[in-house]
């Protein structure tokens, strides 16, 4: 028999809800560890919406780019400069710290890739992406 703060009984219930709250926190001592450099981590980032791939990797060095993305292409020059990567490649400015990463070695960028859904959802095709399995609906979470 377990007691709350107030010296009643708890119901069972709330003895497990408190069980399960203890243990969505036992892996943090695994992150805390991998944040300190001791594991390895691999972390992904999905751009969606106006954040697409064009629009924080810029392919500067394609003679192409500039014209078929317009007013949206990432720029070396004016007020808002992109950050260059690798000579062809060319960040976003809002993203220094990505840059520094980048320069470093410890992060990279895989640009242009989708997975192998071509239906016309919008909605299922994230599903897919974010699932991982090979079409729309196939979890139960």
């Amino acid at each position: 028999m377990a007691l709350n703060d107030r010296g009643s009984v708890l119901s069972r219930r709330a003895v497990l809800a408190g069980a399960g709250a203890f243990a969505a926190f036992t892996p943090l001592p695994y992150s805390v560890r991998a944040a300190a450099g001791r594991q390895p981590l691999f972390i992904v980032i999905v751009l969606r919406g106006a954040l697409d791939g064009l629009a924080a990797v810029g392919p500067i060095g394609d003679p192409d780019y500039a014209t078929l993305h317009g007013s949206l292409a990432l720029s070396l020059v004016g007020d808002h400069a992109a950050l260059p990567l690798d000579g062809f490649f060319a960040l976003n400015p809002a993203m220094p710290t990505f840059a520094r990463l980048y320069q470093a070695g410890k992060a990279a960028i895989v640009h242009a890739v989708a997975t192998s859904y071509r239906e016309r959802s919008h909605f299922d095709g994230q599903d897919v992406l974010e699932s991982g399995y090979s079409g729309p609906g196939r979890t139960e979470s």
